[in-house]
């Protein structure tokens, strides 16, 4: 297929995979508009990092939360500290703006007022220059390929920055792409499909969970907030947090690839 690019002269790859995240190019160019796909969770989360930032809580991760808004920082490498803002949001459009002074004019709208250490933190936002924003979305598509192209990780299936694992679940497309590609002799349409069915039930269950666990990161009521501190409080008590965690846990056996189709080990078949 013919693939035409901005900066260089066009060229002819047998298959294209888009790995290019939450707003994937490659997904717009082939399928149409992200707003076909995206679920919006009614949040929008910021973040940044800064050298030096006291008070420092080495191995620990510190959040406050007001209803519908938290912030949090934890300890880096090099005395570096990150903070993580989330806030409960009825609309996605400001974030598709990039324009970084009017985002961190919105943090400060949304946490002025919260208390805490957020002046401090509010300051260090100012000097800073490089500020993650973004809405928290999910992409739910009914196929992930397309003809030669596929898509993988968070371009066909985001369950949403919140959720985490966003690496993980790439990782594991990408292994059974190519494992199936491999395993296919060439014939694409059948690797593709048979990528699709052998992952999608994992990944809408995923979506389905990182949904609901959204919402515990800024609830949007005191009563959520009191009930959410509760539980994570509960966590000191090894054996609540060895049963609450051990419900969170996934695991998912992938196949088994010959080595003649891929270099994947043991370790890399088993996630969770």
């Amino acid at each position: 297929m013919g693939v035409v690019f901005e900066r260089s002269a066009p060229r002819r790859f047998d298959l294209v995979v888009g790995a290019d995240g939450l707003h994937s190019a490659v997904r717009e160019l082939v399928f149409g508009s992200q707003s076909r796909f995206e679920k919006y969770l009614g949040y929008t989360v910021a973040a940044f990092e800064i050298k030096g930032y006291r008070p420092r809580d080495e191995r620990v991760y510190v959040s406050h939360g007001v209803p519908g808004k938290q912030v949090s920082r934890f300890p880096m490498r090099y005395d570096r500290t990150l903070f993580l803002f989330v806030f409960a949001d009825g609309s996605d459009k400001h974030t598709a703006v990039h324009d970084m002074t009017g985002h961190k004019a919105i943090l400060h709208k949304e946490f002025d007022d919260v208390g805490w250490e957020c002046p401090r933190i509010l300051a260090a936002l100012d000097a800073s220059d490089d500020v993650y924003f973004d809405c928290v979305s999910q992409i739910r598509m009914n196929v992930w390929s397309r003809g030669r192209v596929a898509l993988v990780g968070d371009a066909a299936f985001c369950p949403s920055l919140l959720a985490g694992q966003g690496a993980a679940l790439a990782m594991i497309s990408a292994y059974v792409v190519a494992g199936e590609l491999g395993k296919s002799e060439g014939r694409h349409e059948v690797a593709f499909r048979r990528y699709e069915q052998l992952l999608r039930p994992f990944m809408t269950a995923k979506q389905g969970v990182a949904e609901q666990f959204a919402s515990s990161f800024a609830p949007k009521t005191r009563l959520g907030l009191f009930l959410r501190n509760k539980v994570m409080n509960a966590f000191a008590l090894p054996f609540v947090a060895n049963r609450a965690l051990g419900e969170l846990l996934d695991r998912i056996e992938l196949p088994h690839y010959s080595t003649q189709y891929c270099n994947g080990t043991d370790e890399a078949r088993r996630a969770g």
